[in-house]
């Protein structure tokens, strides 16, 4: 084969993987992964989880499970958000993998359904509990990406519902509630700065950040409740000691802090972006941080490592990876 065959051929490949990644969300994805790989752990440290799949099966068998179910889940709302925007971005972003050609609409279909099928396969592990849960979790992305994310308001709590319920799916019973809280928080959170620096349409209005804190208020006290009808009124279990609460709660304060700069620069799609990447990072964390008020310091910084490391392989495939697409070339 030539070298302008090979180049052509790697050219080709590397078009077809950026868009894949961006179809399918896969740099954003770790952050819901390490999230329900939290509730994993909870499961086997919260004594009256004991008889759960999550705290039975080995971890080689039910954090692969998770990840399967998270990540299949995130790629098929995004790649079925895109099916459905595909007109609106073909005027206003005529980069992203459908309009510009690189994936057809029917395959962005396909990679929907598979990653839907892929979602559930990843819940079945977890018992009856958790496929009605990821059901539930279908319908809620379902109705995000056909109406609720034109309403701003309703999409970031239904987002942000959406991370909720996808925590429970290993831990449906638990009473520790409060990292599905700061999770949905999180998602909430980092959605709407997202949307905001990110210069999106509509924009927020007052009407819609009180009716987006409502919602974010009504599910709050409805998860506390749910935590405390489980600990005899109480916030945390009787397992789980407050001083534990140090580590994340910490890393989510900076975390927060060091995002709300971001409203300050400019407001561009691309920072968007960036922020929705460094949120993900932010989630992951977190994560860890819980991990490590589990008691389990080693799952704590394996998360943090490989969530940097994806973040920086990531960050460096959206560098390199236009040239290597697409080089430059000099001109005589």
């Amino acid at each position: 084969m030539s070298p302008s065959r090979i180049i052509a051929a790697v050219q080709g490949i590397a078009q077809k993987t950026i868009a894949a990644l961006e179809l399918s969300r896969l740099p954003l994805a770790f952050g819901t992964v390490s999230s329900v790989w939290v509730m994993v752990f909870v499961a086997r440290a919260e004594p009256a989880l004991a008889e759960l799949p999550a705290a039975r099966l080995p971890l080689w068998q039910t954090l692969p499970a998770a990840t399967m179910f998270a990540a299949g889940f995130l790629a098929f709302g995004a790649a079925l958000n895109d099916f459905l925007d595909a007109k609106h971005d073909r005027a206003f972003a005529p980069d992203r993998p459908i309009p510009s050609g690189l994936v057809r609409p029917r395959r962005a279909m396909q990679f929907a359904a598979v990653s839907l099928l892929i979602g559930i396969a990843g819940a079945l592990p977890f018992g009856e509990g958790a496929l009605l849960a990821a059901l539930s979790l279908a319908a809620i992305v379902l109705l995000y990406d056909a109406f609720a994310k034109h309403v701003p308001a309703f999409g970031f709590v239904l987002v942000g519902l959406a991370t909720a319920v996808s925590m429970l799916v290993p831990a449906p019973g638990t009473a520790l509630t409060l990292p599905i809280w700061l999770a949905m928080s999180q998602t909430m959170g980092v959605g709407a700065l997202a949307y905001v620096v990110g210069e999106k349409r509509p924009r927020l209005t007052r009407r819609a950040v009180i009716l987006g804190a409502c919602g974010w208020l009504f599910w709050t006290a409805a998860i506390f409740a749910l935590g405390a009808l489980r600990s005899d009124g109480e916030l945390l279990p009787t397992w789980f000691e407050a001083h534990r609460l140090a580590v994340p709660v910490g890393v989510a304060t900076v975390g927060a802090l060091l995002l709300l700069r971001k409203l300050a620069g400019p407001r561009t799609p691309a920072r968007g972006e960036q922020l929705l990447r460094a949120g993900s990072l932010w989630k992951s964390v977190v994560a860890a941080g819980w991990m490590y008020a589990l008691g389990e310091s080693t799952a704590a910084f394996a998360i943090a490592g490989l969530a940097t490391a994806i973040f920086l392989l990531f960050a460096l495939l959206r560098e390199a990876g236009p040239q290597v697409a697409d080089p430059a070339t000099w001109r005589g």
